[in-house]
């Protein structure tokens, strides 16, 4: 039957692991996001409203994103997953009320450096038991389903936090995002795995990014994610500067990059083409455009609207998503995943810094300029890379619903 040929978001729903890790990953982030954005308010306010606060939040976080997500991936594989998740829940729950304990700057970025690690880890164990855990055909949608959640849990965490944050406090938001992380660790303690399989020698730290860039299509899409990262938080970094004479819009202005992403990841995250590499490209560029369109925003409405557009952009990397989870092996996933998500950390970390200092020293419109010149820069490297290789021109006419081809097609792991 055709709908059993192609199953979508309902089928996805039914299996009792794909619908409770998404209800987990979804009370998480809900959470996640509610800390973030009050953490955000608290990085300008206790910064004495400078740029580089929101922006230092962002980058404290990639070592510790590094290490946890991608050079400790290996290890992470040897835990069952269930017992990974939910003491990483645990963990964080504990973390994100450090602020509450001390009113200066250095502890927010302490909290969020710790907080960088365990979401780091807790994302990579997360695609470890989507690979386990959920058939084959299913892992797309409920990729798709994670990552629209993701997205709305943004808008509404951010819309919550900082407005919550800005007239109230932050207190009640961080607390909130404790309480969302125990939640999730129930919900992860009920999920039906698999029983743990013997794991082979653990492989060193270095093996996840080898079997990145080993493979040719996850070498082109790698470091078009990276630039994605390093300029997709513009929306959030630039929020609380970009509206400080009108602080009423902060709250959507924050909230609406995700939105445009939860939007658009809705609509293409089950298309059959989303691994396509030149749709990819396409929407890619997309992004470079939208980056434009928020440099020439006037007031605080139309960059609101100008940040949904980023936020469609931005939605592009669902493709990749989908890619690396049927393409990397599904004992390696974490560590996989987690150098995959540590290298687009580091590129918000670091991109964030750096188009911050530019808007700090200059405007917040140059920084928009500056992000979508280096999008239009990549996707016409990626373009070129993408025609002279055999693997990403193949795929272009290529069946996501055939593993088989992906199979044929996915180096040996070593």
């Amino acid at each position: 039957m055709a709908a059993d040929a192609r199953p979508g978001y309902r089928a996805a729903l039914r299996h009792p692991a794909a619908v409770r890790l998404w209800v987990a990953a979804t009370a998480s982030v809900v959470g996640d996001y509610v800390g973030q954005g009050a953490l955000l308010i608290l990085a300008f306010d206790r910064s004495g409203g400078r740029i580089l606060g929101p922006a230092g939040l962002f980058a404290v976080t990639a070592l510790p994103a590094l290490l946890s997500g991608g050079l400790a991936g290996g290890w992470l594989d040897q835990i069952p997953r269930r017992t990974a998740l939910v003491t990483l829940h645990t963990i964080g729950a504990g973390l994100i009320v450090l602020p509450l304990f001390d009113d200066g700057l250095a502890i927010v970025f302490v909290a969020a450096a710790l907080l960088g690690a365990v979401r780091a880890a807790t994302v990579a164990v997360r695609a470890g038991a989507l690979a386990e855990g959920v058939p084959t055909e299913l892992r797309g949608p409920t990729l798709a389903l994670m990552n629209v959640s993701e997205q709305v849990s943004q808008v509404i965490g951010y819309l919550a936090g900082a407005t919550i944050a800005v007239t109230i406090g932050a207190g009640p938001s961080l607390v909130g995002d404790a309480i969302s992380f125990g939640i999730a660790a129930l919900i992860v303690a009920s999920i039906p795995f698999p029983a743990p399989t013997p794991r082979a020698r653990r492989p060193p730290p270095t093996a996840g990014l080898r079997a990145i860039f080993q493979h040719p299509v996850l070498r082109l899409l790698a470091p078009l994610v990276w630039v994605t990262a390093a300029v997709g938080a513009l929306p959030e970094v630039l929020a609380a500067p970009a509206t400080a004479s009108d602080p009423g819009w902060t709250p959507l202005v924050l909230a609406a990059g995700p939105a445009g992403t939860a939007l658009t990841m809705l609509v293409v995250g089950r298309l059959s083409s989303v691994t396509r590499p030149s749709l990819q490209l396409i929407h890619f560029i997309w992004l470079g455009i939208a980056l434009g369109l928020a440099a020439l925003a006037p007031n605080a409405p139309t960059l609101a609207l100008a940040n949904i557009a980023v936020g469609s952009g931005v939605a592009w990397i669902i493709g990749p998503q989908v890619t690396f989870v049927q393409v990397a092996p599904a004992e390696r996933m974490a560590q996989i995943s987690g150098t995959m998500l540590a290298i687009g950390i580091a590129g918000e970390g670091l991109g964030s810094l750096l188009l911050a200092t530019i808007a700090d020293r200059t405007s917040f419109d140059r920084a928009y300029w500056w992000g979508g010149i280096l999008v239009f820069v990549a996707a016409v490297i990626g373009w070129i890379i993408k025609e002279r290789t055999p693997e990403t021109r193949e795929l272009d006419g290529l069946p996501v619903s055939d593993p088989a081809a992906w199979t044929a097609q996915r180096p040996r792991p070593r």
